[in-house]
């Protein structure tokens, strides 16, 4: 790895990390990780934030590699002292309607947005039969779901530049059809859809059938142009939008996410979820220290770009082709010897794993520049075997 390179990396960790006001945090917990990037240990000397094995390079799940923000933490330290107390209130909805711009009553909170995506198919076939359409692969959520209840899940491969299809989608959809589920940026390929492309393929969708926007990885498009679904979901009834605090906002294991869709439609959700019972002290606390600090979720999305782009130049200096993704993770082929590969790099402390239902192909989430080097460095002992 050439110098240069090296410095451009801890260049920008300054800049983004420890200047200015955050140069008097380095001595508390959550930024040692942060402050040990810029001191230049050595490369296998690796803490990644918030694991407890310090020798772990974990990058399969794609967790925040920064990990939360510091008055995320804060926020969770005062609330400690309220654990005994139920959090009855609506507090979290609140913040998220005025974030949002949008009426409360549009927004569900869950335990995570996998909740709110199960709490969608239940709603959907709780006392009838059915089929969703998905475009495939995408994230597994409700096509698993869907299937552990017995009902059809209609699958229809992604174009040959692994963008969704929707006009495919759109053919799928008959008067069976109780969800058409859509992952965007989709998840295991990274890839956008055009917003204009996507209006025009809602409008076509019949008001009984639900059209769920898995926004997980949102935060981290890359394309100016790009325009969230929640204007869709504010004029139609059928549009639920699923989010989540697990990613940009670095709280994945806090578990908060929420749907955004018309009031009625979340009626129908709620139905199934456990109320107020499924409100948690620490999360929604967590959840509105994150909110409070922009800032944070902008130095997380640097990183990340920043990461992609070095991980993109260091694989194709191998000879791979990884595909451009708007999200946190790169995703490459590899070719047939994919599961070798992972379980070589586990051998060796280092967590990736095989993007979901694509043979041939690894996930490598973006983690901090000293992570993604071991990985560079391991996988290049592999790839030239």
């Amino acid at each position: 790895m050439s110098q240069p390179a090296n410095l451009d990396r801890r260049s920008f960790f300054r800049r983004t990390l420890v200047g200015g006001a955050a140069m008097g945090l380095v001595s508390q917990p959550w930024w040692e990780a942060a402050a040990q990037l810029v001191e230049g240990t050595p490369i296998r000397n690796v803490r990644g934030v918030g694991l407890d094995d310090p020798a772990l390079v974990q990058l399969s799940i794609n967790e925040n590699p920064l990990g939360s923000s510091r008055r995320a933490i804060e926020a969770v330290a005062k609330a400690m002292f309220g654990m005994n107390r139920y959090p009855f209130h609506d507090q979290l909805e609140e913040a998220l309607a005025k974030h949002h711009a949008l009426p409360m009553e549009m927004i569900l909170t869950g335990i995570g947005s996998s909740e709110i995506l199960n709490l969608l198919v239940l709603a959907a076939f709780w006392d009838r039969g059915g089929n969703i359409v998905t475009a495939f692969p995408s994230y597994p959520s409700i096509p698993g779901k869907t299937e552990e209840l017995g009902r059809e899940v209609r699958k229809i491969p992604l174009k040959p530049d692994f963008g969704i299809d929707l006009e495919a989608m759109a053919a799928a959809i008959d008067s069976e059809t109780r969800i058409v589920s859509i992952c965007n940026p989709n998840n295991p390929t990274g890839q956008l859809l055009d917003a204009a492309e996507l209006r025009r393929f809602v409008d076509t969708v019949p008001e009984d059938v639900i059209v769920c926007m898995d926004e997980a990885y949102i935060h981290f498009v890359d394309d100016p142009d790009y325009q969230s679904t929640i204007p869709l979901a504010q004029e139609k009834e059928n549009v639920l939008v699923a989010r989540t605090f697990s990613k940009a906002y670095g709280l994945g294991g806090v578990r908060v996410g929420y749907g955004i869709g018309h009031p009625e439609l979340l009626k129908r959700l709620a139905r199934f979820g456990l109320g107020r019972l499924n409100k948690n002290t620490l999360s929604i606390a967590a959840a509105l220290g994150a909110l409070e600090d922009p800032e944070h979720v902008t130095r997380s999305v640097e990183l990340v770009r920043e990461g992609k782009r070095y991980l993109y130049s260091q694989l194709r200096e191998m000879g791979y082709e990884p595909l451009q993704t708007q999200t946190i993770f790169v995703t490459v082929e590899v070719g047939p010897n994919t599961e070798t590969f992972i379980e070589l790099l586990q051998e060796q402390r280092i967590a990736v794993r095989q993007a979901f239902d694509m043979d041939g192909y690894m996930r490598v989430s973006v983690g901090l520049p000293r992570e993604n080097e071991v990985f560079v460095e391991e996988f290049r002992k592999l790839a030239v075997r």
